[in-house]
Formats: C-alpha cells, structure tokens, sequence
C-alpha cells in the first residue's frame, strides 16, 4: 500500500470525496498532515491543473470535518 502525505486541507477534501482512504491525520506543530493510501496520480495531476470537480456542499463539509478532526487532535496532543 501506498502512502500519499499532504498538509494541504483542499487537497485532502478532495482526495477523500474521490474515494482516496484517508487512514491517518499527523500532528506537526499547529497543522495536520493527512495520510492517504489508494491516491490516484491522475487525479492529483488535474487538481495541479484546476481540472478537479467536487460537489461543492460535500466539499465545504468535507473541509469543515477535516478541520475538525485536527483541532480535536491537537487538544488531545
């Protein structure tokens, strides 16, 4: 398995509504650090290009659950 690392919160939201799995969040100081497995190289390539469509309120809801997650994680830190 494969593991994809990124700190950057849109990023993951979209991995994870595309069915990437989301099977950690790491705490680095104040920021999360989300690990994937099954990422695929061609999705990543069309968000580095803009080309990624999400649903836009399971995208705003994803964000907000991924927020939360990490500020839940750094209490317990």
């Amino acid at each position: 398995m494969e593991r994809f690392n990124t700190t950057d919160i849109i990023l993951a939201s979209v991995l994870d509504l595309a069915g990437a799995e989301l099977i950690d969040i790491e705490i680095n100081g104040n920021k999360g650090t989300f690990i994937f497995s099954n990422v695929n190289d061609e999705l990543i390539f069309k968000y580095d290009l803009a080309k990624c469509m999400v649903e836009p309120i399971a995208f705003n809801n994803k964000i907000k659950q991924l927020t939360t997650s990490v500020r839940r994680k750094l209490k317990r830190k």
